[in-house]
């Protein structure tokens, strides 16, 4: 199912709007101007405002000649879905004529009305969830892009939900040692399914261990199962949630649906995809599906999302978009303050000073890496709370927290943000090692390396010995 086509079709007279609307790159639609079919001042200004575009070919693509007040003008868009107009014409009679040649020829459709001039009446208004009404004010306020997303979301959540509905039992796969974004964004499908935990689990291949992640479940009461690939055999649809199939580590057995914001690594196909790399989070993502199928966001769950975008994003300071940013407003008012507060400053356990303070005692720093190693630890979560930390000291602009987990050697690496990405860092030197699974994000990343593998490359896997290799590894990358 291809979920990624449709037109975004612009008609108007004003030549100020068009000339805005013309940057717009709407995600998975292709982008339509309407010109007139006779030579007219109009028709000039248009193929002008359209010059702005690389080449003439992009321009004639770009341009739709015709008569808007014939039929056969929108005929030719009857099996295309979505389908969005923006109408914004100063005569008020052919505004009203070209409005129900559309609402008659397209009746899938929706219809964004931008009113010209000054307006006294209400801004904006639905017309059985077809036709949004706005002013010039309120486009100030309020952008089109805005608008693109949601007529976008519900093209989105139809989708979704005609691969997801058709099975009785439904696996939400997270990664391991699921993190909050994915947690939330998976209470999140559930809810847009309209499914309960126990014919939809939230699952993962490894446990939650970081504490505030731990708070996260206990408060909000969420449940996590904990199984082996070979149990997604017992679900009839598999859906994979901040996280691909690449991620994993592993041949999946069935994948129906992917809905995640990191970088595709590998191609893969599923029968329903979205995935978004420029958004700060998953949870951005499922906020939109939710506002899109006009479904209420209950304290719970907007508690969870707002939670998952402020982890994801370092409370909106990393690679945020508008779409972050709207997300986070829209569910801000909705949250429980006091739950929040207590999943973010979630008890540290006793043992974490010692952990910490020989990090302290053990790191080295150079041209601006900071590298720590650990030893072996009794907690995953210990290693990237020790990079969060150590991030705070002056001069440091990488840092590598390094521990022995489960036979594994774990790294957690941060930088500051204006500097390489640290995700294609660690991928980099992974690959070139020939070592373990590795990546992230541009100011996070991590890479799990088996300690076997290590210690035949480097022969050593001594504390002084890591440290060192990882500071060479990370000089020669990052710098």
């Amino acid at each position: 199912m291809d979920h990624k086509s449709g037109v975004f079709l612009v008609i108007t007279d004003d030549t100020r709007l068009l000339s805005s609307l013309a940057h717009m790159k709407p995600r998975g639609m292709s982008l339509r101007i309407w010109c007139p079919n006779k030579a007219s001042h109009l028709q000039t200004e248009v193929m002008n405002v359209c010059e702005i575009l690389p080449t003439r070919k992009h321009r004639d693509q770009l341009l739709e000649i015709g008569d808007i007040l014939k039929p056969q003008f929108f005929t030719k868009w009857h099996d295309v879905q979505p389908f969005c107009v923006i109408l914004a014409l100063k005569d008020i009679v052919k505004h009203a004529a070209v409005r129900a040649l559309i609402l008659g020829q397209l009746p899938e459709a929706k219809i964004l009305t931008i009113r010209l001039g000054d307006s006294t009446e209400q801004s904006r208004k639905y017309d059985n969830d077809r036709e949004l009404v706005l002013t010039w004010a309120e486009l100030l306020n309020r952008p089109v892009k805005a608008e693109l997303r949601h007529v976008q979301s519900t093209h989105f959540v139809n989708g979704v939900r005609s691969v997801l509905d058709g099975g009785d039992k439904i696996a939400l796969l997270l990664q391991p040692d699921p993190d909050p974004d994915g947690l939330a964004a998976a209470l999140a499908l559930r809810t847009l399914l309209g499914r309960n935990k126990s014919s939809t689990p939230i699952c993962a291949f490894g446990r939650v261990t970081r504490p505030e992640n731990l708070a996260m479940i206990k408060l909000l009461d969420l449940d996590v199962h904990t199984i082996k690939p070979e149990d997604l055999g017992q679900f009839d649809r598999v859906a994979l949630i901040d996280t691909q199939p690449s991620h994993l580590g592993i041949e999946l057995p069935r994948i129906d649906a992917v809905i995640d914001h990191h970088p595709e690594r590998h191609t893969f196909s599923a029968a329903y995809k979205d995935v978004r790399p420029y958004y700060g989070a998953t949870s951005t993502i499922m906020t939109e599906y939710l506002n899109a199928a006009a479904i209420p966001i209950g304290q719970r769950l907007a508690t969870a999302l707002l939670y998952g975008i402020k982890a994801d994003t370092l409370v909106l300071n990393r690679e945020v978009i508008d779409a972050d940013l709207d997300a986070f407003v829209s569910l801000y008012p909705k949250i429980n303050y006091n739950i929040l507060r207590r999943i973010e400053k979630p008890e540290l356990p006793m043992k974490f000073a010692p952990i910490l303070a020989g990090a302290l005692k053990s790191m080295v720093l150079q041209d601006g890496v900071l590298v720590s190693f650990l030893g072996t630890v009794e907690r995953e979560d210990l290693i990237p709370q020790i990079a969060d930390f150590l991030l705070q000291f002056e001069d440091a602009d990488w840092v590598v927290s390094a521990g022995v987990y489960e036979e594994q050697l774990v790294m957690s690496v941060r930088n500051v943000g204006y500097v390489k990405s640290a995700g294609e860092v660690v991928k980099r030197i992974i690959t070139e090692q020939a070592l373990g699974l590795g990546g992230g994000h541009r100011t996070m990343a991590k890479a799990i390396i088996p300690i076997a593998e290590w210690k035949q490359k480097f022969h050593s896997t001594s504390a002084t010995s890591i440290r060192s290799t990882l500071l060479e590894l990370f000089c020669a990358e990052a710098v």
